[in-house]
């Protein structure tokens, strides 16, 4: 077994779905993104910052060479979306005790308030953190010069490319990393390494024919491949600093929090598997 084979190993043995490695180098996905974040909305302004970081993840973490790139799966088919719904209890109470932020009371008192299921887990930024830190720790031991650093989320890094660069995932016409395997229910974090590790192949598939997410989205935010967020529920009810429009407030199926439309209409999400540990909902 390679060091690339062994490192993935400690990754999935600790709690990721998949793991997959790709070299450090300039992305040509970072001319899209560029030219999509200097349309965004306000409440999306921190994409804009730090640009060149993005670009290459050696720019972010001075030494890397490789990086280590995972999943975690937050959702399976199996699961009871209602049940889990109702085991959290009132959502906004819920949202408060699991550290969300930017919560729109009233929206989330309404009858049949709904919540994305990636929230109704632990926050997957501490969980993710936790698991990749201890995976290179890890490391560490097997590789006495090896050194990284995790990301997840929050790092101005282009997670869902170096995924498909990883041979994880595709780019669905909802923007999401989208996998055969796995469905889109998945988180992305990663370890940037100092080591020179053999990269997997790039994951060159795609949606085909299938359009069942851009006809699910009722505000009409998907369209070509790409994301309007003035127009995504997900954006008004997480991230934006402003009131939700009527127009897109009288559309949002119950979401108050989140928004799983896109996810729930897309066939691949239908797919078996196992959640990743630590990713259990929570309850009240």
């Amino acid at each position: 077994m390679g060091p690339a084979d062994r490192i993935k190993e400690i990754a999935i043995y600790g709690g990721a779905a998949a793991a997959g490695v790709v070299r450090a180098g300039d992305l040509a996905e970072f001319a899209r993104f560029s030219e999509a974040a200097a349309q965004v909305p306000a409440g999306l302004a921190y994409l804009n910052r730090e640009p060149l970081k993005r670009k290459n993840i050696s720019n972010w973490y001075d030494g890397a060479r490789s990086a280590l790139v995972c999943v975690f799966r937050y959702w399976t088919p199996g699961q009871d979306y209602a049940a889990a719904l109702g085991a959290a209890g009132a959502p906004a109470a819920f949202l408060e005790r699991a550290g969300r932020k930017r919560l729109n009371a009233e929206r989330l008192g309404k009858p049949g308030a709904r919540i994305a299921r990636y929230a109704l887990c632990r926050d997957y930024h501490a969980v993710i953190k936790e698991k990749l830190s201890a995976a290179l720790e890890t490391i560490k031991l097997e590789f006495p010069d090896a050194d990284g650093r995790v990301f997840c989320d929050t790092s101005p890094v282009l997670e869902k490319e170096l995924a498909r660069l990883a041979g994880l995932a595709f780019r669905g016409k909802n923007t999401l990393a989208v996998s055969r395997e796995l469905g889109s229910y998945f988180f992305v974090g990663g370890l940037a390494l100092n080591l020179e590790l053999d990269p997997d192949a790039p994951c060159e598939d795609d949606c085909g024919s299938c359009s069942r997410c851009q006809r699910a989205c009722p505000t009409g935010a998907l369209k070509d491949g790409a994301l309007d967020p003035a127009l995504c529920i997900s954006y008004w009810t997480t991230q934006a600093k402003e009131p939700m429009p009527e127009e897109i407030a009288g559309q949002d199926h119950g979401f108050a929090y989140g928004c799983d439309l896109c996810q729930e209409a897309c066939p691949l999400n239908l797919a078996g598997g196992k959640l990743s540990p630590g990713f259990e909902p929570l309850t009240k």
